[in-house]
């Protein structure tokens, strides 16, 4: 896993372990900001109950939140240097959480963004 597996995507929340990061093409951040913390787990719940209208309000949010993450002046280089600090620091564990995050952001694009 590397930057490139962010690079056609928008900025998302994700956790790693404890932690949340705001990761995309263009961000690669640690979040604390406890309203998107809490809403990434509300879209994590609302996913496995399989809640449609939950796991929309909470997949936008998350898209929001990291959309009002971004901090111009952006930098490209700067952004797939820290992905690939972060992705290189993972457990096994947290990698294959990572990408099944990855699975279930994909699947709520097509559903909720039809990309």
């Amino acid at each position: 896993m590397n930057h490139q597996d962010f690079i056609s995507r928008p900025g998302f929340v994700y956790r790693i372990g404890n932690q949340y990061y705001y990761l995309g093409k263009w961000i690669c951040q640690k979040c604390s900001d406890s309203d998107a913390t809490d809403s990434h787990y509300m879209y994590e719940l609302a996913y496995k109950e399989q809640n449609p209208a939950d796991l929309n309000l909470y997949f936008q949010k998350l898209r929001a939140y990291s959309d009002f993450a971004l901090t111009p002046p952006l930098d490209k280089e700067g952004v797939h240097r820290a992905q690939d600090l972060l992705l290189e620091s993972l457990s096994d564990i947290q990698a294959e959480d990572l990408t099944h995050q990855i699975h279930v952001f994909e699947e709520c694009c097509s559903r909720f963004l039809n990309l």
